[in-house]
């Protein structure tokens, strides 16, 4: 008995829901790379910190990216897309909230590092998620509304964080991101599938 598969195409509106979502996604964790940076002299008053010591706040976390990205692909191999983007997204979330609640430099320093590995696989599989989801013709659209979204994270970043510490305080820079974690996560888990 001969067995056929039927491959199905993913819907144009299912496609740009995956768009919506992996972008935003992106976009997150883009935001947080550059948000500290506008709140580092608050935070250096808080924990009593000369400028070297503070500079490992962004230092660990562009360290945890590097050595994680290079294992993004292996990951979303072994565990597949879905897991690996609701592991990487959920850690992501806990990890930022864990900052803005940071009482020491060597907390902060270590979950920035935490913030940066888990965030590290969002954009490269989001690339891939979206390549292999819309068809080659719409490659070039898909890439570049992905490419904007990137982009606009380390502006909106830190505008937002500076605004938001000015106001209150340096945590909120973390804070801020929950709401934007958290509509992630269930985009993620409902739209994502492997």
């Amino acid at each position: 008995m001969a067995t056929s598969s039927i491959t199905t195409v993913p819907s144009s509106a299912y496609r740009w829901l995956v768009l919506t979502i992996v972008v935003a996604t992106s976009t997150l964790y883009a935001m947080t790379i550059l948000v500290v940076s506008v709140v580092l002299p608050q935070m250096q008053g808080t924990f009593s910190a000369t400028s070297d010591q503070i500079s490992w706040a962004m230092t660990a976390n562009i360290l945890g990216t590097a050595v994680i990205t290079p294992i993004s692909g292996w990951l979303a191999g072994k565990f597949g897309w879905r897991m690996t983007m609701l592991v990487c997204q959920g850690g992501f979330s806990v990890t930022t909230i864990i900052c803005g609640y940071a009482e020491s430099l060597e907390t902060l320093v270590l979950f920035r590092a935490l913030q940066g590995g888990f965030g590290a696989p969002l954009v490269p599989l989001s690339q891939a998620i979206i390549l292999s989801v819309f068809p080659r013709q719409q490659h070039n659209i898909a890439t570049s509304v992905f490419g904007m979204g990137v982009v606009i994270g380390p502006i909106i970043g830190p505008v937002l964080g500076g605004y938001l510490s000015e106001l209150y305080n340096w945590r909120w820079a973390f804070f801020m991101l929950l709401p934007f974690c958290a509509v992630s996560f269930i985009g993620l888990w409902i739209a994502l599938r492997d």
